[in-house]
């Protein structure tokens, strides 16, 4: 892949003195669709894990974490520096692999690797124990492969993160409604999120495999 025309897009975190910098393809003349792109809910949902990490309630020290549709991997990375004793794992379609791994390069994430994986055929020998989607149901169309990929590689214990800009209600009531089958979720609350980066328009959902609960 040539990434001459990419640009550069750089989020600040806490922790270390330098910022996450991912390469994308804003225009989108580099064909690998709108995944190539740094997407609001994407931000959102980093600097949620950012303040989880702050305040002491996330510790991922010795676990795998699995990125469904990582695009630029902005949030995956984000988690990789935040908490560098954990494994991430970026996936997305076989054609934004490049990019994934140019990424994980320009930020030095020994920790971090890309793997292709279809929600649509695909699963994984993978046991993550975070799954991690943002803006992963703007499109009607990715309802059923969404739900039925986290379906085929959520464990019993496996915490799913799912942050979404909200553009259709009763698209997304769909796949709530789909999710449902084999999930409990909640949403987190904006007291709750980063008190800076958040946004009435974006929503964050925790969800566990309904046979987990009480486990």
């Amino acid at each position: 892949m040539n990434f001459e025309n990419f640009i550069q897009y750089e989020l600040e975190i806490a922790e270390g003195d330098k910022p996450v910098t991912v390469l994308q393809d804003a225009s989108g003349n580099a064909g690998c669709g709108v995944g190539a792109t740094v997407w609001d809910a994407g931000l959102v949902l980093a600097k949620y894990l950012e303040w989880q990490t702050i305040n002491g309630s996330l510790d991922l020290a010795n676990k795998t974490v699995l990125e469904l549709g990582a695009g630029t991997g902005i949030v995956g990375l984000a988690l990789a520096k935040m908490q560098p004793k954990s494994t991430i794992v970026l996936t997305d379609k076989a054609e934004l692999i490049p990019l994934l791994q140019r990424n994980i390069e320009l930020n030095g994430a020994l920790n971090a690797k890309a793997q292709c994986l279809d929600w649509n055929t695909d699963s994984t020998d993978i046991e993550p124990d975070v799954i991690l989607v943002s803006d992963g149901i703007f499109a009607s169309d990715l309802h059923h492969p969404l739900a039925d990929v986290l379906q085929r590689v959520a464990g019993t214990k496996t915490r799913v993160l799912l942050a979404y800009e909200t553009r259709v209600f009763s698209d997304e009531v769909n796949f709530f409604a789909l999710w449902s089958r084999d999930f409990t979720f909640h949403d987190i609350k904006p007291a709750d999120q980063h008190p800076v980066m958040r946004s009435e328009d974006i929503f964050v959902f925790e969800g566990r495999r309904k046979s987990s609960l009480g486990a």
